[in-house]
């Protein structure tokens, strides 16, 4: 029974492994999302389509601009860590610049020229209008590190407590 010690120290340390990769990861710019076309008018559809991201995740989509934020739902990524939807842009929205953003570990954003419909909304919002946006924060590499370190405690404490136990299963059984 005692081979299974090192066993479980070495599935530790492989964890431990894999999450630090996994946080530590930067994509090295592949991520991103395009919008095409990059200008319509409201009422149009447009693709949106994101690329180089991490596989079969959600991500929240949503436009912003113009004090205005319309949440188109959610997407999830592929096998490849790509999506593609057509969405529709409502009718009612003034012109402007937008921007789209796929939310997820990091939020990625996509601008949009929006011209508003005949008949549409002006390129104002409506004065009480107070929607607000809510983004992710970024993590600092302080904050990476303090992650990093609390994940390889939380598997130093793992390999412990299965060390321990071994060690006295062993001497009961003695």
């Amino acid at each position: 029974m005692r081979k299974s010690v090192p066993f479980a120290i070495a599935v530790q340390l492989l964890l431990l492994l894999g999450s630090a990769a996994t946080v530590l990861a930067d994509g090295s710019g592949k991520e991103g999302i395009a919008v095409e076309p990059g200008s319509v008018t409201a009422g149009d559809t447009v693709i949106l389509a994101g690329t180089g991201l991490v596989p079969k995740t959600e991500r929240v989509l949503v436009l912003a601009g113009q004090s205005l934020v319309i949440d188109f739902g959610t997407v999830t990524t592929d096998a490849q860590g790509m999506f593609q939807i057509k969405l529709t842009i409502p009718s009612h929205l003034p012109s402007g610049i937008y921007e789209f953003r796929a939310i997820g570990d990091e939020t990625l954003t996509a601008p949009l020229a929006i011209t508003a419909a005949a008949g549409g909304a002006g390129a104002s919002a409506a004065p009480n209008d107070t929607s607000e946006t809510i983004v992710p924060r970024t993590r600092t590499t302080v904050e990476l590190g303090v992650i990093i370190a609390l994940v390889a405690l939380a598997a130093a404490a793992g390999a412990l407590i299965v060390w321990r136990a071994e060690h006295l299963r062993g001497a009961a059984g003695a």
